[in-house]
């Protein structure tokens, strides 16, 4: 496979027709429809399903977008690294990250630097954990911030200075909304929308079964979720109460929900963390050199 088909590939995905993909292009329909037969042939399985109107890719063709991506991005990052000269400070920053107010450390950093080097882009993904640990073993970030990730020791990583308490986010019409801070027994009257890898099936893992302890097996899980934003969703229409960290949703007057703390107190460190004995570009070097 060759970056300039996979790059035709992704433009055709991207586009959803032949024609708008090559004028994007700039080469001739016949001729990027003819690249495409032959990536298909190349890998000896249909990549696209050709619609009246459209094309839209198969599940092969799914797959092979994802990994485009990265091979692209990562082709396209390593260019960057060469071609910049260490005197002259301009390149790119990948970052992958949860959700956490811990980012804004990060945050504020990115703006000094960028102060300092302003021709330095950083680029954050947010996703969960497996997401974000694929995207750095292949990688395509640089860093990757993870809240108490069991396996972080794999990785060089930085402690960072703050922690993300957990609590629980509910309708302003709550019961809880009374209460100071929740416990496990004041969380068993209502089902519960969790992070989706502190649950497997119908039962609560990791940090969130810890914390119930004994009553974990009571815990009565309606959905799971991987942003807060759509977990809201499903608070602000009575699914259920969301177990989150605090700071990720907008919470008080006007809003419709409120937000109480866990008692006892459950928090999750943070790490910044890179691949170990991998050469980082040099503004990812001066970046986390900034940090620590």
């Amino acid at each position: 496979m060759e970056l300039r088909t996979l790059r035709y590939f992704l433009a055709v995905c991207e586009h959803g027709t032949m024609s708008r993909a090559a004028e994007a292009l700039h080469v001739t329909q016949p001729a990027l429809s003819r690249q495409i037969a032959a990536l298909e042939r190349e890998l000896g399985t249909s990549l696209l399903e050709r619609h009246s109107r459209n094309v839209t890719p198969t599940e092969k063709g799914l797959y092979l977008r994802r990994r485009a991506q990265e091979i692209v991005g990562l082709a396209d990052q390593t260019t960057s690294d060469l071609t910049h000269g260490e005197d002259i400070m301009e390149g790119d920053v990948f970052i992958g990250a949860g959700e956490s107010e811990g980012l804004r450390v990060i945050a504020r950093h990115v703006r000094d630097f960028r102060e300092k080097y302003p021709d330095v882009r950083f680029h954050l993904h947010s996703g969960n954990a497996p997401d974000l640990i694929e995207r750095l073993e292949h990688g395509v970030d640089d860093f990757s911030v993870l809240m108490s990730y069991p396996d972080v020791d794999r990785y060089a990583h930085l402690r960072l200075s703050p922690t993300d308490a957990w609590g629980v986010l509910v309708r302003d019409d709550d019961p809880l909304v009374a209460r100071e801070a929740v416990s496990p027994a004041d969380l068993l009257d209502a089902p519960l929308v969790v992070p989706e890898r502190h649950a497997k099936g119908d039962k609560l893992t990791w940090l969130l079964a810890t914390w119930f302890g004994e009553r974990a097996g009571e815990v009565s899980i309606a959905a799971t979720y991987n942003l807060s934003y759509n977990g809201a969703l499903l608070v602000r229409e009575g699914v259920g109460r969301m177990v989150s960290f605090d700071g990720l949703t907008t919470v008080g007057p006007g809003t419709g929900l409120e937000f109480r703390l866990l008692f006892p107190p459950l928090v999750s460190v943070i790490d910044l963390a890179w691949k170990r004995d991998v050469p980082l570009s040099h503004p990812a070097r001066l970046f986390l050199d900034s940090l620590q």
